[in-house]
């Protein structure tokens, strides 16, 4: 397998004229992105935005969601639900992975049995946490597999966006960590190199995604002032995750800045396994109204909207009715009182502080905070720390931490709240036994009338319970060079083949 990989690269490579691009290809794509994933090009550890953005370049799942949040076809054809724990799905046939592996209904089952395996239990982060519920994949021929949930799914369409698919002769070939740095999977590019810093790839014409340029050059740079000024200087055509400060900077540099809402609501979590004031409802519900929201539209120049709840605007399950906390100082000061701390407390908070918005926005909640009695200091930790946290490699050191409801990709605020928010969810920072029977409800119900009311209860246990600091709503902004175009950033997915490059 190792002699095919090489063999494939080699034809892949040898298929580009050298030219004046980044890679020696005719046409290079540079884009800036904010984080390296965990395990470079394993797209099983993770569905952090900045991460998506990346996978999406080399990996395709069965059915990928549309900003409205409807299932569309990518690897799969079509499905249907055969049963209370059964779904089927047709496969697209004539494609191959980057390896010359090709894609049947066996790659499908064996990527669900690595799912399934104590190494995803330990590993797989979000992806697991979302798809725990697969358990088995059965091939019914070569293009046709049956996947096995041991519950009712109603979404699984939905959900199975999450999960894309890898090469299974590479991942057996390579193991874990070599197949980081040299993945295979079916999308529009194939990696030639992963290092710490960057990502090049070249395209790949035999999956169900043709690109539009010959080559790919994905930088990893967290800092914000980096990936604006290598726009400024046209070292990239692509940065991702703007600062609003920063908006009229890209325009004088002759590029546009694109804004799109996400699936996601930032938050401050709670870490309720800690034990003392984090498991006491008073005192959750006093920090939230401790916060005046209303300086979220000021410090985002517009583009903020206070949250109430775990979904976003833009995501199913969100409910109109469910507003923000109104900023009302003294019934914080009330509420802690009675919770036994009338002269406040002290809490830590970890936070990862990688842009200008970031630092203004966690300076004004610690300020609003200290007005009714309460310090809090903010420990300031990496993103890759922060992720070593969430899957439990690494151990919290605060009572808070930065996290959000991300509702990505699946567009159904389940998607989080399985993976991260309940007491179910393998961290148990979030439990809250009232919300079990919504939550198993709607995780079970077919029926969308009867789905939706459970949603709804959701909502309105999750905001009076205030396991978090609901923030805002997430919102996105992308700076494009003039000569990109096709680019759309739609609940943080991006299909990569659309883009273009002029010359």
């Amino acid at each position: 397998m190792t002699r095919t990989r090489n063999l494939a690269t080699v034809a892949i490579v040898a298929a580009f004229v050298v030219g004046s691009g980044s890679l020696g290809f005719a046409q290079t794509l540079r884009v800036s992105n904010i984080g390296n994933p965990p395990n470079h090009g394993d797209p099983t550890t993770s569905l952090s935005y900045q991460h998506t953005y990346t996978f999406e370049t080399s990996f395709d799942p069965l059915v990928t969601v549309d900003g409205d949040g409807s299932p569309r076809a990518r690897l799969a054809t079509s499905w249907k639900n055969t049963g209370p724990l059964t779904w089927e799905f047709k496969l697209t046939p004539g494609i191959s992975f980057h390896a010359g592996t090709a894609f049947t209904a066996d790659a499908v089952v064996a990527a669900v049995k690595n799912l399934q395996s104590d190494d995803q239990k330990k590993y797989g982060g979000s992806v697991y946490g979302s798809l725990k519920h697969i358990v088995d994949a059965r091939k019914i021929d070569d293009m046709t597999v049956e996947i096995i949930t041991d519950r009712p799914s109603p979404i699984l369409p939905n959900e199975i966006s999450a999960f894309r698919i890898i090469d299974p002769a590479a991942w057996s070939d390579l193991g874990r960590e070599k197949f980081g740095n040299n993945p295979s999977g079916t999308g529009p590019f194939h990696v030639t190199s992963w290092d710490d810093t960057k990502a090049q790839m070249v395209r790949f014409e035999k999956g169900p995604r043709q690109p539009k340029v010959d080559g790919l050059l994905m930088y990893f740079q967290p800092e914000a002032a980096t990936r604006v000024q290598a726009f400024q200087s046209e070292a990239v055509d692509i940065a991702f995750g703007i600062p609003t400060d920063s908006v009229n900077l890209i325009k004088q540099a002759g590029g546009t800045v694109n804004v799109g809402s996400t699936p996601s609501v930032a938050i401050l979590v709670f870490n309720q396994s800690t034990g003392g004031f984090t498991t006491d409802k008073r005192v959750r519900q006093a920090f939230n109204y401790a916060i005046d929201k209303s300086f979220i539209d000021t410090l985002f120049n517009g583009f903020g909207k206070a949250a109430g709840q775990p979904a976003a605007s833009s995501v199913n399950g969100f409910q109109a009715d469910v507003e923000a906390y109104p900023y009302d100082p003294a019934k914080a000061k009330q509420l802690l009182a009675e919770a036994g701390f009338p002269n406040g407390l002290k809490v830590v908070a970890e936070i990862v502080n990688n842009n200008a918005d970031l630092t203004n926005l966690y300076q004004q909640v610690a300020q609003d905070l200290s007005r009714v009695g309460i310090a809090m200091e903010l420990k300031i930790i990496t993103l890759p720390d922060l992720f070593g946290r969430v899957v439990g490699t690494k151990e919290f050191e605060g009572q808070m931490h930065i996290m959000n409801y991300g509702s990505n990709p699946s567009i159904d605020v389940m998607r989080s709240i399985n993976a991260f928010h309940s007491c179910e969810a393998r961290q148990k920072w979030t439990c809250i036994p009232a919300a079990e029977a919504a939550i198993k409800g709607a995780n079970s119900e077919f029926d969308p009338k009867k789905r939706a009311q459970y949603l709804r209860e959701i909502a309105q246990i999750y905001h009076d319970e205030a396991p978090q600091i609901f923030l805002y709503e997430q919102f996105e902004l992308d700076a494009t060079s003039s000569k990109v175009s096709g680019f759309k950033n739609e609940n943080w997915r991006i299909n990569w083949a659309d883009v273009a490059l002029a010359n």
